[in-house]
């Protein structure tokens, strides 16, 4: 699943190619996937482009469309018309054509006029002011489930994933099962300071390269997890195997001895 780093960079690219141009009538193939009328598109122009959470967010003067990709979905601008084998829906961009898809069909469009339901239902942007070490400590004290599992939740933090919350809790040396109730007070500044360490580094370094969910995003350089993905290898601090253990339906990667619980 593309994460806030591969979707700041997406925005970034949509941004710079179909900004201030006029959507056209789209073309729909599987209409389930779509939360709105599409209709009140047509003819609208793109104003802006921006991300929340893990939503690519086209406003169009009080109105706005919304992309969530979910685990495999694409958005690809092409200069054909023609539908590729996994599309939903094909949006007419001033000559060009951005095709969303996903092969599982969970990806959504979202076409609403009040922005500020999807803002409520989502945590704050780990890279934003309002993103401190109080608030992290605040609602590390309210749960009781584990620390990977507090780090995906986006009614709290929102655009963090499964790659980049094993790469966090690996810079931060948190075990993932740990409970958020036994985090530290100094593990939590260093959880703190992981989070906005390694988005940061992502985002500079364009996101990650293991995920082809656009054609819009080059790289001559990628962010490489040190731990997602790579069980059995040895781990870059100490050389003792990674390995890989299922929690809350995810596969886990982490070093048992960086690691401790």
């Amino acid at each position: 699943m593309p994460e806030l780093p591969e979707l700041e960079k997406l925005t970034g690219a949509l941004r710079s190619r179909i900004r201030n141009k006029k959507l056209g009538d789209p073309i729909v193939i599987n209409p389930k996937i779509i939360i709105g009328d599409y209709k009140n598109i047509v003819g609208k122009t793109i104003k802006e482009i921006s991300r929340r959470g893990k939503w690519v967010v086209f406003s169009l003067n009080g109105l706005y469309l919304t992309f969530h990709l979910r685990l495999n979905g694409y958005l690809f601008l092409l200069d054909s018309k023609t539908s590729e084998a996994y599309d939903l829906i094909i949006f007419p961009v001033d000559g060009e054509y951005l095709h969303f898809g996903d092969p599982r069909k969970l990806a959504q469009v979202k076409i609403t006029e009040n922005i500020s339901l999807l803002q409520e239902e989502l945590g704050i942007e780990p890279l934003s002011k309002e993103f401190t070490l109080d608030y992290l400590t605040k609602e590390l004290k309210k749960k009781k489930t584990n620390i990977k599992t507090f780090l995906m939740d986006q009614n709290i933090i929102s655009g963090i994933g499964n790659t980049y919350a094993d790469e966090i809790l690996f810079e931060a040396r948190i075990h993932p099962r740990k409970s958020c109730k036994d985090i530290t007070q100094e593990e939590a500044k260093k959880l703190y300071n992981s989070i906005i360490d390694i988005l940061k580094e992502a985002i500079e370094l364009g996101g990650t390269s293991i995920e082809e969910f656009t054609n819009l995003i080059e790289r001559d350089i990628s962010f490489e997890p040190k731990v997602h993905r790579r069980e059995g290898e040895p781990c870059p601090i100490c050389e003792t195997p990674i390995v890989m253990e299922k929690l809350g339906g995810r596969g886990t990667y982490y070093c048992p001895k960086c690691q401790r619980i």
